[in-house]
Formats: structure tokens, C-alpha cells, sequence
């Protein structure tokens, strides 16, 4: 998906899917395979295996208490496979623009601001998590809690350090409160039949799956 508006309302409405039930779920994750380029985000998202075996562990921990392990790991892959498709798809800027269309140049450019920043952050963290593995091999130095608490508090240091420097500079800018930018969208031919499908898989969520299969005879 090209154009973030149609993403955003894609995400929405799959997200909430992807929580309602598991049929729904599935169904996500086959519009995931369908209209995103698949098993090819998870292979550019770092740490995106990690953090959905995380949420396995999690829900074997909620399995053992007696809660339904099984769903929330369905669910929750799921919404995180969306989220990880989300952020693979964006364009710089591209948030500051949402933003802007949604709340307007006053309100909505401090969010866009702050949207970019966070995300540049992130970006960040994760490159310096690379370079610190990478310099870990080197040395040779194993990862434990002697090298990764100190790495975790330069990490913390640096990026409160970044943060600083570019609050003095928006200030030297005379940056106080809003802006002005133009927004512009592009949208692909597919744009419009995956966020449609999106709504569909919505109201399909809000139907008992019992309801579905008499509807289907």
C-alpha cells in the first residue's frame, strides 16, 4: 500500500479483526499473505521472530494459568505481523503527513513532529544494537549480564544525549508550537480492494462463525 491513509484504515480495521476472534484472525493473515509482500517483511524486520516468540512464551505462561494460551498467541502474531507490515511499508515524512491531514497543520505537525523523532529513535537503538553485537564478536566478549546492563545504560545515555541536542536545535530554530506542510499521498491500484477487504474481514469478525458457515449452505 502506497498511500498511508488507506494503510492506517487497513490497520485499524484488521487490528480490531485479529482481537475479536480467531476466525478472524485467520482470515487476516491471509489477507497479511495476499496483499503485503508476506514472508519477505518478517525477513527485513530484525527482530520481528524474537518478539513473536516472545508472545509464545507468553501465552504458554497464560496456558499453564489456566487462560486460553493458544488464542492469544493466534491473535497476537497476527496483530503483530500487521504491525511489523505497517512499518516495513512507511516512508520518511511519511507520518508527519497523516498526521497533518488528520488533525491539521496546528495540532497534527506537533504529532507528526514527535511520530518521526520517535521512529528515527527507534531506528537508532536498533542500528546501535547491531554495531554493539557486531563489536561483542570482535572482542570476542559473551553477552551477559556484565556487558549487557552496561551496553543497555550507554544505549539509554546516548539516546537522552540525542534527544537533548535536537530539542536545543528545534529551539535555536525557533521552533515553539505547530507548523506548516502540505501533505501528499500516492496510491497504488491496490490501494482501494485491500482496504475494502480489510472492512469486510471487520464486519465478518462482528458474525458467529456458526452464522457464517449457515450463511455459506
Amino acid at each position: 500500500m502506497l498511500d498511508a491513509r488507506m494503510r492506517l484504515l487497513a490497520t485499524v480495521m484488521l487490528s480490531v479483526a485479529a482481537f475479536l476472534s480467531i476466525f478472524a484472525a485467520v482470515l487476516v493473515f491471509l489477507w497479511w499473505l495476499v496483499c503485503t509482500p508476506g514472508i519477505r517483511v518478517l525477513q527485513k524486520s530484525r527482530y520481528g521472530l524474537l518478539i513473536i516468540a516472545f508472545s509464545g512464551i507468553i501465552s504458554v505462561l497464560i496456558w499453564f494459568s489456566g487462560g486460553d494460551g493458544l488464542s492469544y498467541f493466534i491473535r497476537m502474531s497476527v496483530i503483530l505481523l500487521i504491525a511489523f507490515w505497517v512499518f516495513h511499508d512507511r516512508a520518511p515524512g511519511e507520518f508527519m503527513d497523516l498526521s497533518v491531514w488528520l488533525f491539521g497543520n496546528k495540532s497534527g505537525f506537533d504529532i507528526g513532529l514527535a511520530a518521526e523523532m520517535s521512529i528515527q529513535s527507534m531506528e537508532f537503538i536498533a542500528d546501535e544494537i547491531t554495531r554493539l553485537r557486531f563489536a561483542f564478536r570482535l572482542k570476542p566478549v559473551k553477552p551477559g549480564i556484565g556487558t549487557i546492563i552496561p551496553a543497555g545504560g550507554m544505549l539509554i545515555h546516548t539516546q537522552m544525549k540525542r534527544a537533548e541536542d535536537q530539542a536545543d536545535l528545534l529551539s535555536m530554530r525557533g521552533y515553539i508550537h505547530g507548523g506548516t506542510i502540505c501533505p501528499s499521498f500516492h496510491r497504488a491500484n491496490g490501494d482501494i480492494p485491500a482496504a475494502v477487504l480489510s472492512i469486510l474481514i471487520l464486519i465478518v469478525a462482528f458474525i458467529p462463525v456458526r452464522d457464517i458457515f449457515i450463511l455459506l449452505q
